[in-house]
């Protein structure tokens, strides 16, 4: 799939902007066999720092987006009691065309896997409120407690909560100490 570089700028602003980023439905998750251990929910909560990429809902393939509109990074903070917190800004963005992102998490089914949904607002370059972003997220943390893989959908929504737009991404996160 070849995409313009407006076509990629935008969908990558967008997925970006949605720091996080798997759709719910046909990720395979690790089906080890844990003994959940009693901290388990406090594996995740810390700051991560995030790499994003864009890929194929359908197929789940990274799509081929070069440098620099490929390469995002973002922050995401797991906090204690199930809410969360990120912030990221893709190539092409600027920090006054979005708020930070604000949503809860929670531990799945097996020792590393979690869910998370968050949503931010959009402006325009005038400071004129335009939409949203929803975002919900598929997790499975590392063996180590030190990184993780999310796959997400993300939704854009126009100033009145209509979906105007979709993409998927996948993030690496690791973890900041």
């Amino acid at each position: 799939m070849t995409l313009s570089k407006r076509s990629c700028l935008l969908a990558f602003a967008i997925a970006t902007a949605a720091t996080f980023t798997v759709p719910l439905s046909g990720h395979k998750l690790d089906e080890r066999a844990v003994v959940q251990a009693p901290d388990a929910e406090h594996k995740l909560v810390g700051a991560w720092l995030t790499r994003i990429r864009l890929r194929n809902c359908e197929t789940g393939e990274i799509l081929p987006v070069p440098p620099p509109l490929g390469r995002a990074f973002g922050l995401f903070t797991v906090h204690s009691g199930g809410t969360a917190s990120e912030y990221g800004i893709g190539p092409g963005q600027t920090p006054a065309t979005r708020s930070p992102g604000h949503g809860v998490w929670r531990r799945e089914q097996g020792w590393n896997q979690y869910s998370y949904a968050f949503t931010f607002a959009r402006y325009d370059a005038t400071g004129l409120f335009v939409g949203s972003v929803r975002v919900r997220s598929v997790l499975v943390l590392d063996a180590g407690d030190d990184a993780f893989t999310a796959n997400s959908a993300v939704e854009v929504l126009d100033a009145d909560g209509n979906v105007i737009q979709t993409a998927c991404t996948t993030v690496a996160g690791t973890r900041f100490e």
